[in-house]
């Protein structure tokens, strides 16, 4: 019985432990976001568009990235030639 408790009293340390971290995790990421979320709005200022229009003009970027890279992978399997 006393080792049980004593198993359970580490599990329980353990999951402090493991809480403390994530807390601390998470305090990073928010710090990260905002940071990201600054720089995005630095780059906004720099052009004269909405952010709607940005976020557009981002959304068609990846779409002609992602066809690209669709089109490298149909042309290595050799499905479509240039």
């Amino acid at each position: 019985m006393e080792q049980r408790e004593k198993s359970l009293e580490e599990r329980e340390r353990a999951l402090e432990a493991r809480e403390k971290e994530l807390d601390e995790r998470e305090k990073q990421m928010d710090a990260f976001s905002r940071q990201v979320h600054k720089k995005k709005l630095e780059w906004y200022e720099h052009v004269n568009l909405t952010v709607g229009q940005m976020n557009i003009i981002v959304r068609v970027v990846y779409v002609l990235l992602a066809l690209v890279f669709v089109l490298i992978v149909l042309e290595a399997a050799g499905i479509f030639r240039l």
